[in-house]
């Protein structure tokens, strides 16, 4: 049974449209071109298995327009000859080791560059979960007449030096997490594959088969579900690995959310108007987090201004790494038209600048008050792109 780790799918997908918006023309060769890199174990004391077929692919837009393959020298290097570029064209590695698929970072070719290096890091396999936690958990929701529209994101980390890839069930498919849906819910969805794909459909949910590589959100999650909408409504969500924080969003301004986990309320702008937003965790795996829809009979206050922002510090952590990202899906997911697709492609590249802005600004390259500038700035472009779809 092969386990394919796929960053071709979910965040690799969004790389990969931000090329649409570069315009492609020939490079005339006259000198050679280098496409090279090596392979090394993330996991200390791996080893490098030789002759470890290795895959070049070239991408022009969102078409892959050359495959190209050779094999690992025994000091780990590898070298491809006889590859056409075009300028602008992007690249990746992909090695498959211990039945997991591991690609290395995409890189655009860039005028008159002659070389690339595209390294990939392999690890090995374990079955053990202890190292898996979801470092962020985000749940959006929002009305739709008398239901309940309900986006969950997961972002998870793997703390270990070895992936995670589960284990195999009776059908002999290898499951990572487990995800139950809370009783009621109806309509589950999914942002890319879906069920009899990567997921596995099961008696109160479904499982994940997609392995989880070290590091931080080395993995993520998105689906949603509709729920009887009612004042009274108590959910119970549980989890299969622990969850370092979560962020819940409920926009409606006629009820609130009640929990003894979770924090006083507070409001923040979205893109569809003011929100409440309730922080919670850290919860251990198995633990439940509890929450009851009330009536809310004043009316929502505005959210603060840009220029006199009320932060919540511990909110904000609680967001973090890509978080930005997520809510741009999500609120979409939950504001779109019934018969809508999934995220359409003019906001994915923006989408994915936020999510690159943010990882920046956790890394401390960008100042706190440019990143909130630019932030916004992407923020609106992506609503007036939806709104733009919609006319």
């Amino acid at each position: 049974m092969s386990i394919t780790h796929h960053p071709f799918g979910s965040r690799i997908t969004l790389l990969l449209a931000l090329l649409l918006t570069v315009g492609w023309r020939p490079v005339p060769q006259t000198d050679e071109f280098i496409v090279e890199g090596q392979v090394t174990n993330g996991t200390p004391g791996g080893p490098i298995p030789a002759d470890l077929p290795v895959a070049l692919h070239v991408f022009s837009g969102m078409e892959e327009t050359g495959t190209y393959a050779t094999v690992l020298a025994a000091d780990g290097f590898f070298h491809f000859d006889d590859v056409a570029p075009e300028e602008g064209a992007t690249f990746a590695t992909h090695v498959v080791y211990q039945d997991v698929t591991y690609i290395s970072d995409l890189v655009t070719l860039e005028p008159g560059q002659r070389k690339l290096d595209l390294p990939v890091t392999i690890y090995e396999s374990t079955e053990d979960p202890s190292a898996v936690l979801v470092t962020q958990l985000h749940v959006f929701m929002t009305r739709e007449e008398d239901r309940l529209q309900v986006g969950e994101y997961y972002l998870v980390s793997n703390t270990g030096d070895q992936t995670y890839v589960g284990t195999e069930d009776e059908t002999g498919r290898r499951t990572t997490l487990t995800f139950t849906t809370p009783e009621g819910a109806e309509d589950l969805n999914f942002d890319g594959s879906g069920l009899d794909e990567r997921y596995l459909e099961l008696e109160e949910g479904f499982a994940d088969t997609e392995p989880i590589p070290p590091g931080t959100a080395t993995a993520e999650t998105l689906f949603s579900y509709n729920l009887p909408y009612r004042k009274g409504f108590r959910v119970e969500r549980t989890f299969d690995a622990p969850v370092t924080s979560v962020v819940l969003v409920l926009s409606d301004a006629g009820m609130a959310l009640e929990g003894g986990s979770l924090t006083s309320e507070e409001v923040i702008d979205t893109q569809m108007g003011p929100a409440l937003s309730y922080t919670a965790g850290p919860l251990e795996a198995g633990e439940t987090l509890a929450f009851t829809l009330v009536a809310r009979p004043q009316t929502m206050p505005s959210a603060p201004t840009a220029t006199a922002p009320t932060r919540n510090p511990a909110q904000e952590i609680a967001v973090g790494l890509a978080a930005l990202a997520a809510a741009v899906a999500a609120i979409y997911w939950m504001w779109r038209s019934p018969g809508a697709g999934p995220l359409p492609t003019q906001v994915r590249p923006l989408v994915e600048e936020i999510a690159a802005l943010d990882i920046e600004f956790e890394s401390g390259q960008v100042a706190k008050k440019a990143y909130y500038k630019e932030r916004d700035s992407l923020k609106q472009q992506i609503r007036s792109r939806l709104t733009e779809q919609r006319k």
